[in-house]
């Protein structure tokens, strides 16, 4: 069965209040998952991890630390003022900054996207922007960062959903990543294979990021 937003929302909350998991191993779990499965696939190459704000990005810093452990050439692209991080994103963001790996702050003034370009100098993309709560059309710096990844012709891993598309319904609120593999958390999510989410997910894996079995078993009957 796949799920809604809200219902993995829901799951998660019931895994930290019901058997005391922390979100931040949650988050853990998922990024080096979504590391494992970028390792099975590709040998030690050039990677860029595009991160937002929210708990997407978060698991884009952890799958960045991952494949940097494991002798990936990894570069973080920052869509967002560094200020902006909290909670969890910003615990991660903490420990990529004394790894020391490579950091590009993308601000909404780069008007003529040659940040953007020189980050796409990759072998790989992961897309860990926008995640399940898009609700709203994609616009300025995210949309110009979903279009250059798009036209870069790179193998492209969405963390959760591609970022723009919707996790419900499947469709693209103005622009979305057009993923080469979307590997999403917990269990799968409706907006994948329906609509629009057909043509823009890419092969699909999920990834167990810790969820109490007994949890999941109403959704996978």
């Amino acid at each position: 069965m796949n799920v809604s937003a809200a219902d993995i929302r829901n799951l998660e909350c019931s895994a930290m209040r019901d058997y005391g998991i922390p979100s931040l191993l949650l988050m853990e779990n998922a990024g080096r998952g979504i590391a494992d499965l970028i390792c099975g696939q590709y040998p030690a190459c050039r990677v860029s991890v595009f991160c937002g704000t929210g708990n997407n990005g978060g698991d884009g810093f952890v799958v960045a630390r991952h494949l940097s452990n494991r002798g990936y050439q990894t570069r973080v692209v920052l869509l967002c003022d560094p200020n902006q991080l909290r909670n969890d994103p910003l615990v991660n963001f903490n420990i990529i900054l004394k790894m020391r790996l490579p950091i590009n702050v993308i601000s909404v003034d780069d008007q003529d996207n040659d940040s953007l370009r020189q980050c796409l100098n990759t072998d790989i993309v992961v897309d860990a922007i926008l995640g399940i709560g898009t609700n709203r059309s994609v616009t300025g710096l995210i949309k110009r960062a979903v279009q250059a990844i798009n036209d870069s012709g790179h193998p492209v891993f969405s963390v959760d959903v591609p970022s723009g598309l919707d996790a419900d319904t499947g469709k693209i609120w103005g622009v979305s990543i057009s993923a080469t593999q979307t590997i999403t958390l917990a269990l799968a999510k409706k907006g994948l294979f329906i609509n629009d989410g057909t043509h823009y997910s890419g092969k699909v894996g999920v990834v167990d990021i810790g969820i109490p079995t007994e949890l999941l078993i109403p959704f996978r009957s």
